[in-house]
């Protein structure tokens, strides 16, 4: 076991429909006996794996597990991520799989940089920016590929410092006006906001999101400033990744593995 003196093993074969932030009911959550979100890796001590690493995002909490970037890689994983843990407990947990397994391909998402493992629990500190950066450099898993919580978990500087070590990570805007992409995804019109700035000849909200063409006026900048992109990117609890971001992080990964894998043939 990897895991088992710290606070998060409580999760060991909890089966359920809540975990974590999300309680909308609709996710199946099953644990194996080591505390992760997937079946049982007992059988594979000692043999070759490839594992991921993160925190709830890797873990998936909000969808089906079938839908985390793990299980989007088309490579064959073992998925280590643990709701709430830091880029220490992450950086612990591959140590630890390394005296387990026989680790040959290592994916990570790293986590927030103010999460620390104290003793046993994962807690937030409240730290400087440089203190932050230089403790994620300390805990920093080299040569594996890596990326990141998506943008709309960073701040302004903690974005600029990941951009700087050209770590990737998803990058959508957090605003954008109908008018400035009017074939934009339907799916990111907020229903409030559409019927609160709706004129009298525009389609309802329901007509729109089957199709309606847009009125003239939805074109104008004083109107349509109601879309949110990360809509399409977010599940059910409205914060963690959708089957779509997912995809494009599981794309990334995989061609980073594919470009090694070739290389290492030539």
């Amino acid at each position: 076991m990897l895991i088992n003196d710290l606070d998060c093993f409580e999760r060991a074969n909890y089966c359920g429909k809540i975990s974590g932030m999300d309680t909308s009911g609709v996710n199946d959550y099953q644990y194996n006996s080591w505390a992760f979100r997937g079946p049982c890796y007992e059988q594979y001590c000692g043999q070759k794996v490839n594992i991921c690493l993160g925190d709830s995002f890797t873990a998936n909490i909000g969808g089906a597990i079938e839908h985390s970037w793990p299980s989007q890689l088309d490579i064959p994983t073992l998925n280590l991520g643990i709701d709430g843990a830091g880029n220490d407990a992450i950086a612990l947990v591959y140590q630890r799989a390394c005296d387990v397994f026989d680790v040959q391909h290592t994916f990570v998402m790293y986590s927030f940089l103010h999460r620390r493992l104290q003793q046993t629990k994962f807690v937030q500190t409240v730290a400087e920016d440089q203190e932050n950066f230089d403790y994620f450099l300390k805990h920093r898993i080299s040569d594996k590929y890596e990326c990141a919580l998506p943008s709309w978990c960073w701040t302004d500087s903690e974005y600029e410092f990941l951009k700087s070590l050209g770590i990737y990570f998803l990058d959508v805007p957090k605003t954008q006006l109908f008018a400035d992409d009017p074939n934009i995804d339907r799916i990111c019109v907020l229903e409030v906001n559409y019927n609160n700035l709706r004129g009298p000849a525009w389609p309802t909200y329901n007509e729109f999101i089957a199709g309606a063409p847009a009125h003239p006026d939805m074109l104008d900048d004083n109107f349509g400033n109601f879309l949110d992109p990360l809509i399409r990117y977010k599940n059910v609890d409205g914060f963690h990744l959708s089957l779509h971001a997912n995809k494009l992080y599981s794309e990334y990964l995989h061609t980073q593995w594919n470009n090694y894998e070739s290389q290492d043939i030539i």
